[in-house]
C-alpha cells in the first residue's frame, strides 16, 4: 500500500517538475516527509532516484525533439552543481551525526524550504528586473550554491532553479524548465553516485525503486510533453501555485517537526 501510495506521489511530482521545472524532489520530499513510512535518510534517497530518473527521461525527449539550449550554461550551472551536491550530501551528513535527533534536522530542512520557496514565488510574481550575468566563474559559483542547498534538502532544486534562470539569464519560464531539469540531471546524479560510494546503498528499501522509478519515468515523459505544448502564462499559474502548495506544506512539516523533537504532541 506504502509503494503505491509512494508511486502516485511520484508520479504526480515528477510531472509537474518536467513541465514546469519543479525538478519534483520539491513535492516528493514534503509529502513523503507526511507519510512518514521511512526515515529522513530513506526518503531524501528516494526523492533523488526519482528526480534523477525524471531527468533522464525528461532530456532525452527534450533532446529527441531538438529543443535549443545553450550548453555553455547548462555546462558551467551543472558542474558548480556537481561540486555542491557532493559539498551539501556532506553538510547533511554531518549534520545528522552531530545532532543524533532526526526529526530536529527535518524541521530545519522543512522551514528552510519554505523560506527559500517563498523567495521563489516572490522572484516569480513580482515584476523584477533582471542581472545578466556572463562572468564564467560567477556562473559556476552560483551552481555551486544553488547544488549545496538542494541536495542538503534533498529537493533536486528545481524550483530554486527556475528562478536563478529567470534571474541571470532572463530565459522565460518554459526555457527555465528545461534547462533547471538538465542541471537537476548532473546535480542529482552527482549526489546519487556520493551515497553509492559512502553506503554502498545498505539499509535502504531498494524495493520502493521497483515502483518509483517508473512512475518518475512516466511522469517526466508526460511532463516534458506538456512543457513545449503550453502557453508561458499558463506554466506560470502552475508553477507559483504548485510551488505556494509545497511552501504551506513544508512550513506544516517544519513545525510538527519541531513539536516532536521537543517531546511535544502534535
Amino acid at each position: 500500500m506504502v509503494a503505491l501510495l509512494y508511486g502516485v506521489v511520484v508520479f504526480a511530482a515528477t510531472l509537474l517538475g518536467a513541465f514546469v521545472g519543479l525538478g519534483g524532489g520539491v513535492v516528493i520530499k514534503p509529502v513523503l516527509d507526511v507519510i512518514g513510512a521511512h526515515p529522513l535518510e530513506q526518503i531524501s534517497f528516494f526523492s533523488s532516484c526519482a528526480v534523477f530518473a525524471m531527468s533522464v527521461t525528461s532530456m532525452a525527449k527534450h533532446i529527441w525533439n531538438k529543443t535549443p539550449i545553450q550548453a555553455s550554461v547548462v555546462l558551467l550551472v551543472a558542474a558548480g552543481s556537481v561540486a555542491g551536491g557532493i559539498c551539501g550530501n556532506s553538510l547533511f551528513s554531518l549534520a545528522m551525526g552531530a545532532s543524533g535527533r532526526p526529526e530536529l534536522i527535518r524541521g530545519i530542512q522543512s522551514a528552510i524550504l519554505a523560506a527559500f520557496l517563498a523567495c521563489v514565488i516572490l522572484s516569480v510574481v513580482a515584476k523584477h528586473r533582471t542581472f545578466p550575468v556572463s562572468n564564467p566563474l560567477a556562473i559556476l559559483f552560483s551552481g555551486f550554491l544553488l547544488g549545496t542547498a538542494a541536495s542538503f534538502l534533498g529537493i533536486g532544486g528545481g524550483p530554486i532553479n527556475v528562478a536563478f534562470l529567470t534571474l541571470l539569464f532572463s530565459f522565460s519560464m518554459k526555457d527555465a524548465a528545461v534547462y533547471s531539469v538538465a542541471v537537476i540531471f548532473f546535480s542529482q546524479c552527482s549526489n546519487l553516485i556520493t551515497t553509492g560510494i559512502k553506503t554502498g546503498f545498505a539499509g535502504y528499501d531498494l524495493k520502493i525503486l521497483l515502483i518509483v522509478i517508473p512512475c518518475a519515468v512516466a511522469g517526466g515523459f508526460l511532463g516534458s510533453v506538456l512543457n513545449r505544448k503550453c502557453s508561458e502564462s499558463f506554466i506560470q499559474k502552475v508553477f507559483v501555485l504548485a510551488v505556494s502548495a509545497v511552501a504551506c506544506l513544508s512550513l506544516y512539516n517544519a513545525v510538527t517537526a519541531f513539536i516532536t523533537s521537543s517531546g511535544g504532541a502534535v
